[in-house]
């Protein structure tokens, strides 16, 4: 294999790799929506069960921002200028 080939092989690994941590993003945004929809209905003061929803969104809401920051990472570096 050629340097050019090798280097399209790993950006091709890397390109699968963020579409999959896309797509779980989705999702993630997904059931967050899902979550919000189910609050907003809940009639009166916030019960045990309405504060569970909460804290588990906010988990949720921190693993999809260590998500993203994953996909950041997954970004190969611009190369240098000059």
């Amino acid at each position: 294999m050629s340097a050019i080939s090798d280097y399209a092989a790993r950006v091709e690994t890397s390109f699968a790799r963020m579409t999959a941590a896309v797509q779980a993003i989705g999702a993630d945004v997904a059931w967050l929506k899902a979550k919000i929809e189910e609050l907003q209905t809940t009639p009166g003061p916030i019960s045990p069960e309405d504060q569970a929803i909460l804290d588990q969104m906010e988990t949720r809401v921190g693993e999809l921002a260590d998500a993203l920051d994953g996909v950041d990472a997954l970004t190969p570096p611009a190369p240098p200028v000059g």
